[in-house]
């Protein structure tokens, strides 16, 4: 029987063979699921981790009575069983009209944070400081906000950005990248900021990773969306060192 609470491996990521599966009810009428040792492993990627920020908690300058862990995932199908029933930038954000509140605290949500495991949302952690971020701070449709954000986590998780990225031989690029964020920067009309974090500040890397990065988040809007319109995503990059 599967501890969910002890296991080493995560039970969402196995796809079990229904020949392989027996259902059970225990004295609570709950079903347990009992198998054997032979498991299918599903399609698997880092491990990443999903924070966000809630306005009002504790001193502003408290990261951690600020920020919750919402949830991790290391598999495509983890990914999708999360993402499709997390609220939308556009459903939690200051849309020009409602500051909205959510969860059990009640609270406006400021940002979204997904992060490598291991790597905390900060200045401060080892693999931030080495590096800096791309950003853009400017005002989105909300639908566009939506795919922004939709684009850029797939364009981090699927490695799409940081290929092709680095300076080392098959240029795979896969440990630039720490995170991204989403951030309501509202202040009396809708106001966001998307970044990309990375520990790196090498000037070749840089170039290759905002290129994709533009080319991931616009992904989607047409070409109505090209570099000389106005509303165009321009990344400015920010030392973290300083």
């Amino acid at each position: 029987m599967i501890n969910y609470e002890t296991s080493s491996k995560p039970f969402l990521c196995y796809r079990l063979s229904d020949t392989l599966i027996r259902s059970i009810k225990d004295s609570h009428g709950c079903i347990n699921i009992e198998l054997s040792h032979e498991l299918i492993p599903l399609f698997p990627i880092l491990e990443w981790v999903l924070w966000e920020r809630q306005a009002g908690a504790g001193n502003s300058g408290d990261w951690n009575a600020s920020m919750n862990e919402v949830c991790t995932f290391s598999t495509i199908e983890d990914f999708w069983r999360y993402f499709n029933h997390i609220p939308k930038p556009s459903e939690i954000f200051f849309d020009g009209e409602t500051r909205k509140k959510v969860g059990p605290s009640n609270a406006p949500v400021l940002e979204y944070n997904l992060f490598k495991r291991g790597i905390e949302p900060e200045w401060g952690d080892p693999q931030n400081s080495t590096g800096g971020s791309f950003y853009i701070r400017q005002a989105l449709e909300m639908n566009t906000l939506d795919l922004y954000w939709q684009n850029l986590v797939m364009g981090v998780i699927g490695e799409t950005i940081e290929n092709n990225t680095d300076g080392t031989a098959d240029k795979n690029g896969k440990n630039c990248i720490c995170g991204v964020r989403v951030v309501d920067k509202s202040r009396g009309m809708p106001i966001f900021r998307v970044e990309l974090w990375m520990n790196t500040r090498d000037a070749d890397v840089k170039e290759r990773i905002k290129k994709n990065l533009t080319d991931c988040l616009v992904d989607g809007l047409g070409p109505a969306m090209g570099p000389a319109s106005k509303g165009f995503p321009r990344f400015v990059f920010k030392d973290h060192s300083t």
